[in-house]
């Protein structure tokens, strides 16, 4: 299966919480849980931005690339399964950073 993701539009496959803690401690699992921590899959062109004065259009090449892990913000994004896959689907301004 192949997205074509279109503008700003990022889609993130979100990675399963961690079982144990930084300190090697383990946690209790809580299934309610999701981490906001995942892996780009697919990635648009880039947002698209207009000159008014000269009457063009120049599209600003995303940040992030498919396979960059990042973290993104809690709030402002859609969750939809396709192909039985959880997958988050948000605007590239929602990712706080690639973890690298």
């Amino acid at each position: 299966m192949h997205i074509n993701a279109l503008s700003d539009i990022v889609v993130i496959r979100r990675l399963p919480p961690d079982d144990m803690s930084a300190g090697g401690i383990a946690l209790a699992y809580d299934p309610d849980y999701k981490e906001d921590i995942g892996i780009v899959e697919y990635v648009g062109q880039g947002k698209l931005f207009g000159c008014k004065k000269c009457h063009t259009e120049h599209r600003r090449p995303p940040d992030v690339q498919v396979g960059d892990k990042v973290l993104f913000s809690t709030h402002g994004h859609q969750i939809t399964n396709i192909a039985e896959q959880e997958l988050v689907v948000l605007r590239e301004p929602s990712i706080i950073g690639v973890i690298g």
